[in-house]
């Protein structure tokens, strides 16, 4: 599944398209990996660009994980700190993300009135 950027969205991305595109379709290890080889200040910048976006939360969370806590705080303040918090308590954050969590099966509908 690749996800197209949106010219807003292009506009704002701190990576090229191609390093995005390898980003989002990566396993979150091969994309913290990757995201290691990026400047602590471009890496805080991807981590708070995707954490911001619901269906890529995991993904910002992943790469927050490898940034220090001093740039993702320069790079968007208070939730700079937040954002550390959770990424450093991954599993526990997406525990208690609605979002992320798995899809219960819904209860079958009855025609049967009682």
């Amino acid at each position: 599944m690749t996800h197209q950027l949106t010219s807003e969205e292009l506009e704002e991305c701190p990576v090229d398209e191609l390093t995005f595109a390898r980003l989002v379709s990566a396993s979150l290890t091969a994309a913290s990996d990757l995201a290691c080889a990026l400047p602590d200040e471009d890496r805080s910048r991807l981590a708070v660009f995707c954490y911001r976006r619901t269906h890529l939360r995991r993904l910002g969370l992943a790469i927050a994980a490898t940034c220090s806590k001093r740039a993702l705080v320069e790079e968007s303040g208070h939730a700079g700190e937040l954002i550390h918090f959770q990424a450093q308590n991954m599993e526990a954050t997406l525990a208690g993300d609605r979002y992320m969590a798995p899809r219960h099966v819904k209860r079958p509908v009855s025609l049967y009135n009682c």
